[in-house]
């Protein structure tokens, strides 16, 4: 979250990402300021009133001395009539001064964080801007001079011209997707892999992890079920909250009440939570492959089919934690690999500068979508996202580092989609051939086993 003397300093910032961002609630901010104005001039009236307290505390018992004040009857009885005045009015304004607190920290917890120059304004993804364009054979694509890329208007069109299938019938014809047998075991959006679907799967994830540990990654296996402040500590609470599914928690060992995670970022930041690091060590860059569960709420109706949209994939996730000014390197990093992994894969894909109204979650403060070109279906689909967070997530998680000069600052994370489920959509269409084979790029090869998959003989 964002500090409030950061809010009062930066208003106009802050009323700039309230008024652009989709909000879970709405925000008067001048009225949240001047409830905190009141919270300071309550907050020195208390202290004021508790230094009184203490001071009539030591008159009427004082510490023994070699000759102590005399006090007499009535002004020890005067003394104790002014120390319970003064505790009633205390007592009353710990309770406002309580209430005032719980209402800014109600409120605080919405505020996003501002956007970066950089952002678009914009309310939907028609606001998003394209950076670039890559397509195999033919490398970055050119803008025109003097013009910019419109979101809707770059595609690429396949060497050999066929009427393409999209995963789902060729997932069927191949023997590796199986739709039906998963609703009947667990419902809508679920599925089965199978054969060379789960190897085509792992093989990217370990091309990736064996890129990353080149790279000096840390490897990590975080829970897939987390606490509340984790999930709130990287602001998928309480915005997102209909989106995770929540765990029984009579079964749970000390009734803790657990989330099953929608990413593995939640656990991965949150393992450094309450820590001071030393700068030395910054950055820390991790990943994890986490099974990944989401309720997709408001999305019902909207790709229903196939595996693009589901309540359970697996997903690698890449996250730092820094220090100031290296946060924006660690995000063009990220991009980087992201578009190694992609260009590896031989996947026509475009960069997209998110737009404040798309940006996401409210931690956002510069997003970055990589979106591949489906064949199948004649659009692009995100496959990732790199976001930076600044401080907002680790003020949350309360992740801070020494600076050399002695002074202890909040960290800065950045996270960023590695790979998930998702490629193996874009591999199957992308490469399909005529007769409803598959071709696996040379990268895979060494871990599949094969090079082509052939549809199933009935």
């Amino acid at each position: 979250m964002l500090d409030i003397n950061f809010i009062k300093e930066n208003k106009q910032k802050v009323l700039a990402a309230l008024n652009s961002r989709k909000l879970a609630r709405t925000i008067d901010l001048e009225a949240f300021l001047g409830d905190y104005d009141q919270y300071l001039a309550l907050l020195q009236e208390t202290e004021a009133l508790r230094g009184k307290k203490n001071e009539l505390s030591r008159n009427i018992s004082p510490s023994p001395s070699p000759s102590p004040s005399p006090l007499d009857a009535n002004g020890k009885a005067k003394l104790i009539a002014d120390a319970t005045t003064v505790k009633e009015k205390l007592q009353k304004l710990e309770v406002d001064l309580g209430e005032l607190k719980a209402k800014i920290q109600d409120v605080l917890q919405y505020i996003p964080n501002i956007n970066s120059e950089e952002m678009p304004i914009g309310r939907d993804e028609e606001g998003n801007e394209i950076i670039k364009v890559w397509n195999p054979g033919t490398g970055y694509y050119k803008e025109k001079e003097g013009q910019k890329f419109a979101y809707t208007d770059v595609s690429y069109a396949p060497k050999e011209v066929f009427p393409h299938k999209d995963h789902i019938e060729l997932g069927e014809s191949l023997g590796i997707i199986d739709i039906e047998q998963s609703g009947k075991v667990s419902g809508s959006r679920f599925y089965y892999l199978r054969d060379e679907a789960v190897l085509l799967l792992d093989a990217v994830f370990l091309v990736l992890k064996k890129h990353l540990l080149e790279m000096g990654y840390h490897p990590i296996i975080s829970p897939a079920l987390v606490k509340e402040r984790a999930l709130f500590g990287t602001s998928h609470f309480p915005e997102g909250r209909d989106q995770v599914y929540k765990i029984e928690n009579k079964n749970v060992e000390e009734g803790n009440e657990l989330y099953l995670v929608g990413s593995s970022e939640p656990p991965n930041f949150s393992y450094f939570m309450d820590r001071i690091l030393p700068k030395e060590e910054l950055p820390i860059k991790v990943f994890a492959r986490s099974t990944c569960f989401r309720s997709e709420v408001g999305s019902w109706g909207k790709d229903v089919k196939g595996i693009k949209r589901v309540h359970q994939f697996d997903k690698l996730e890449m996250n730092a934690v820094c220090a100031e000014g290296q946060d924006r390197a660690i995000f063009d990093e990220f991009l980087e690999i992201n578009e190694w992994l992609y260009q590896q894969l031989e996947l026509p894909y475009r960069v997209v500068n998110k737009c404040s109204g798309d940006c996401g979650y409210s931690a956002s403060y510069f997003q970055y979508d990589v979106e591949v070109w489906r064949p199948g279906v004649n659009e692009y689909m995100e496959l990732g996202t790199d976001t930076m967070t600044t401080d907002y997530q680790a003020r949350r998680l309360n992740i801070r580092y020494k600076d050399t000069d002695g002074k202890t600052k909040y960290v800065r994370t950045v996270n960023d989609t590695g790979a998930s489920t998702r490629p193996l959509i874009a591999l199957l269409e992308n490469h399909q051939n005529k007769d409803g084979s598959i071709n696996v790029p040379k990268i895979l090869v060494p871990y599949t086993g094969f090079e082509t998959i052939a549809p199933k003989q009935n």
